[in-house]
């Protein structure tokens, strides 16, 4: 156990402290917190008000040294004024009334506009018009679901025929990883220029991505028009033989789309990312890149079956639609960068509502790690921005449980959190039986 109370747990754990113990711990610690107080740029309100009144002068001193409170801070933010908004923008049947017959009525124009609303863009892709559908696509306001139909050369009526030329030459002119990750969605589109673009411009890194793309332009267009796109390919030798035989055969179209129902089997693609021999994290990657997707359900029973490697399982909950029961394994394992890098996937799972603020404060560890995501300490994420938000009821009770207002218990509490590798749960029934608090049943 550290003899040393570091300012940032001291700050998080009083932040979390009921105030009715905050005297006792003050005048407990006493001088020791000066030093402490010194180094924390800003006290929680409640901890400035016990020193204050605890008649201790070097604690005093020390407090008159400090920059500010937090509620000198949130003061301060009341008064503080930004930018002037900008003006609402003009709705997009404004744009097209017949009424204002200048520039600004184009809708290739306007769909270039980063500011559209939702409805503004359904009513510019209602046109069917390949110059604004291209437009639109190479914008930041078309969903992954839009960018596949667009890509599959479907019309908002629902018929369905050849991708425009308007929308391909985008394609091919586009920077490199932007048509990559737009292409993603159009691997199984069928289009025979779509997936000339595909085989030309991108790097296919799994089996399942290369027959996917041939199937899927035979299917639509015939033999033909697949072999033209095997032809301007580069696919491995063997990938090559396969499809040609297969054009050549009879139920050459059976063949490949079983050859391909095996490459995307669930147990397979399991086996394919565990392989020890090969770059797990980016095989994740590269079966989403190729228009693939991955097993949850049995990514899960694998995973509780054996453990997933930690990059790939960090990997995994970096996906937007990774299960709980991942994020939860990955927050129960060691947060520290060192262990699992600093990427955003913990505060994009607590933003989203995947994980919840109680799910860091049960299972987070490190302890130390944990308070200071709770109370907003670090620079890796913001309570403020979680769907859950930050989770004070439980942890009220929790430490009320543990600690209450044992001062001994808080102090033993305070010099466990810097070494201490287990959860703040288990920190605080360990620095409860240390105490001898007891632990109610």
């Amino acid at each position: 156990m550290s003899d040393t109370i570091d300012p940032a747990i001291v700050k998080a754990a009083f932040t979390l402290a009921d105030s009715a113990v905050l005297p006792a711990l003050v005048a407990r610690l006493g001088g020791e917190l000066a030093p402490v107080l010194r180094q924390m740029p800003r006290l929680p309100a409640a901890l400035t008000e016990a020193i204050r009144v605890s008649g201790d002068a070097t604690l005093r001193a020390a407090l008159a040294a400090a920059r500010t409170t937090d509620d000198d801070d949130d003061d301060e933010g009341t008064h503080k004024t930004g930018p002037t908004p900008p003006p609402a923008a003009p709705s997009f049947v404004e744009f097209l009334s017949p009424d204002e017959p200048t520039a600004t009525n184009d809708p290739v124009d306007q769909a270039g506009r980063d500011d559209l609303t939702a409805r503004e863009v359904d009513a510019l892709l209602d046109l069917d018009d390949p110059r604004v559908d291209a437009r639109l696509f190479t914008g930041r306001r078309l969903g992954v679901e839009e960018r596949a139909r667009l890509l599959s050369g479907i019309r908002r009526d629902g018929t369905r025929g050849r991708v425009p030329d308007a929308l391909t030459a985008v394609l091919w002119d586009s920077e490199l990883r932007r048509c990559a990750q737009w292409l993603a969605g159009g691997m199984a589109s069928g289009d025979p220029e779509v997936a000339r673009v595909i085989v030309n411009r991108l790097r296919l890194h799994t089996e399942a991505g290369r027959l996917r793309v041939i199937v899927a332009v035979w299917e639509r267009y015939g033999p033909d028009e697949a072999h033209q796109v095997l032809s301007e390919s580069d696919y491995a030798a063997a990938t090559r033989e396969l499809i040609t035989n297969a054009l050549a055969a009879p139920d050459g179209l059976a063949v490949l789309r079983e050859r391909l129902a095996t490459e995307e089997a669930p147990e397979h693609i399991v086996d394919y990312l565990r392989d020890i021999h090969g770059e797990q994290s980016k095989r994740v990657t590269w079966i989403l890149d190729d228009g693939g997707s991955l097993p949850w359900p049995h990514l899960i029973r694998s995973h509780n079956a054996s453990a997933l490697a930690r990059g790939l399982l960090r990997t995994l909950t970096e996906q937007p639609d990774c299960p709980r029961e991942l994020l939860i394994s990955m927050l129960s394992g060691d947060l520290s960068a060192k262990a699992c890098g600093d990427g955003p996937w913990l505060h994009e799972a607590l933003v989203r509502g995947s994980l919840s603020g109680a799910d860091v404060l049960h299972n987070a560890r490190p302890a130390a790690l944990a308070l200071s995501i709770l109370a907003a300490t670090n620079d890796r994420t913001s309570p403020d921005q979680w769907a859950s938000g930050p989770p004070r009821t439980e942890a009220k009770a929790l430490v009320d449980d543990r600690l209450g207002t044992n001062s001994e218990a808080w102090i033993v509490a305070l010099r466990l959190f810097p070494e201490f590798t287990g959860t703040i749960p288990e920190l605080l029934a360990t620095a409860s039986a240390m105490t001898d608090s007891p632990t109610p049943e």
